[in-house]
């Protein structure tokens, strides 16, 4: 066969052969089959799984293969035809994509390395499945803790119910059976003052007016007790009240010609029941007013936040509360003076209505002008209307 540019064809070398021909020919065949096929696996392998192969050096693979496949088929030509330039130019291609791979996968052997094995996989497998186990079990003791706990809670709360509806019940029994006999006994007392007319001596019409007194107290104090068994059972609703205006309409409705000075610093405005709160404001006016010592009565007003919620200061300028009394101030029925009337429990429901709120009342122990009263409401976050009864 006739060279191109002087060279010989790769025949000459095998003296054309045919067994050598067919041996080199056919290995160049497979060889560049093979070369061609395998890329195509490893693209489909690329796509369907990007998880287990780097794309791009699945793609560098790829290019370095079909190189390789392509050289060995070209080798098939030379045999018969010497397109030397043309060889050495796809052999240098497939060097500079060969080194381009090497030098790429070189980085990735530890990370390979690094990769779980089969085993490793179905070891840590296993532990997910003997966690999803156990998890799976402590999820169905919390569950079964949780229900058991959920009728605990249904049980008391029942309990809790029926508890009240006696105590109010007898509370309204009570009532009943103790406003007959007090209006019986100043009936009585009347009845008896009218008999003895003018023959009674000043002694004896004393102890009957003290015997009317006492009924007409015994009689504000039942009511009183019945307002606090419904006090208790009253849920605080939620909304914003402004504590300005709320005093102001108090003062102008219930102490209308009392000489009372109110000073409120700034808008305060608390979450809560302005029907509660204008109960509890009441009671603390009530004291100012009964307790007062000074011609005119001044009641301050004044809040600020705090991490923990607003606090609120409500002040008068009576005579205070003695530091020895402050801490009973709000029990039931307590009271540390005898010379103003009174049933002692106006603070107690200031208590009372503070709880309902989430909040709490103190008396001021470092206030030294009167009684100063410190409220302390939640923030208006942590208070809301579905909050349960306390």
């Amino acid at each position: 066969m006739q060279s191109l540019h002087g060279f010989m064809p790769h025949g000459m070398c095998y003296l054309w052969r045919l067994d050598i021909l067919i041996m080199h020919v056919l290995a160049d065949v497979l060889i560049g089959l093979s070369y061609l096929s395998i890329p195509v696996v490893i693209w489909w392998i690329s796509v369907k799984r990007p998880d287990i192969l780097f794309r791009p050096i699945a793609y560098l693979f790829i290019l370095f293969i079909i190189f390789c496949g392509v050289t060995h088929l070209f080798s098939i030509y030379t045999v018969w035809t010497p397109a030397y330039f043309i060889e050495g130019g796809l052999k240098l291609a497939t060097a500079v994509v060969s080194v381009a791979t090497a030098v790429v996968l070189w980085p990735l052997l530890p990370k390979a390395l690094a990769m779980p094995s089969s085993e490793q996989l179905a070891q840590s497998n296993k532990s997910l499945q003997d966690e999803v186990k156990l998890r799976t079990g402590a999820e169905r003791q919390l569950t079964q803790l949780t229900n058991s706990l959920e009728r605990q809670v249904q049980r008391r709360t029942s309990e809790l119910e029926r508890s009240n509806g006696t105590l109010r019940d007898f509370a309204a029994g009570a009532s009943h059976d103790l406003k007959a006999p007090a209006r019986q006994i100043s009936l009585l007392a009347d009845l008896a003052q009218r008999e003895l007319g003018g023959a009674a001596s000043p002694k004896a019409l004393g102890y009957l007016h003290d015997v009317k007194s006492k009924s007409r107290d015994m009689l504000m104090l039942i009511d009183t007790l019945l307002s606090y068994s419904d006090l208790v059972e009253t849920k605080a609703e939620s909304s914003a009240t402004a504590l300005k205006p709320l005093l102001e309409t108090l003062l102008r409705e219930y102490y209308p010609d009392a000489p009372i000075t109110l000073n409120v610093t700034g808008d305060p405005t608390v979450q809560g029941d302005e029907t509660l709160l204008a109960h509890l404001f009441r009671n603390l006016v009530d004291n100012a007013v009964k307790y007062a010592d000074t011609p005119k009565i001044v009641l301050t007003l004044d809040s600020h936040e705090t991490a923990n919620g607003l606090v609120v200061r409500f002040a008068d300028n009576g005579p205070g509360i003695p530091a020895n009394q402050a801490e009973g101030a709000f029990k039931m029925m307590q009271r540390y003076r005898s010379d103003v009337p009174g049933s002692g429990v106006g603070l107690a429901f200031c208590a009372r209505i503070m709880e309902a709120h989430d909040g709490k009342i103190i008396v001021d122990p470092d206030y030294d002008d009167g009684a100063r009263f410190i409220l302390s409401f939640p923030p208006f976050e942590e208070f809301a209307d579905d909050k349960p009864d306390h």
